[in-house]
């Protein structure tokens, strides 16, 4: 698999992606969080591609401060991981994988981190066959401080 930054481009076919990863997140959510992933210095997103040059996956990484479960930082963040159906279960997750975790040692990290939602089983399995290990489960909460529209 050849895994390339993501370019304007490609923000078709990662947004296709992304709404199969997310697929309760409203489209124009993706859209500001696709620009914001795609301008900021500590988020990188990447496609793999097969040999044939078709998009197959699909890596958002991010650098968090502070992740728990992890001493000290920055500690890589693989933020989504998304393959093709029929692309699953062939090593392409490891390859991913492999590549995240050079990309974080690039940018000084120890250790990296990910999240699963809690009846995911799948991605759960994928995790720790790829090495990570659980820390422990939890409800997310969100407030916005952003004033109404």
């Amino acid at each position: 698999m050849r895994i390339e930054k993501i370019s304007r481009e490609h923000f078709p076919v990662w947004k296709r992606m992304r709404q199969e990863l997310y697929p309760a997140l409203d489209p124009d959510f993706h859209d500001e969080e696709m620009e914001w992933i795609h301008d900021s210095d500590e988020t990188e997103s990447y496609l793999g591609f097969d040999d044939a040059g078709n998009p197959i996956g699909l890596l958002e990484l991010s650098l968090r401060k502070v992740v728990d479960g992890c001493i000290g930082g920055p500690v890589g963040y693989v933020e989504g991981i998304y393959l093709e159906p029929k692309h699953r279960r062939k090593g392409q997750g490891d390859v991913f994988m492999k590549f995240a975790a050079e990309r974080f040692l690039e940018r000084g990290c120890s250790d990296m981190a990910t999240d699963a939602e809690i009846d995911n089983v799948e991605a759960q399995e994928f995790y720790r066959k790829v090495g990570f290990t659980e820390s422990w489960r939890v409800v997310g909460f969100t407030r916005s401080l952003r004033k109404p529209r």
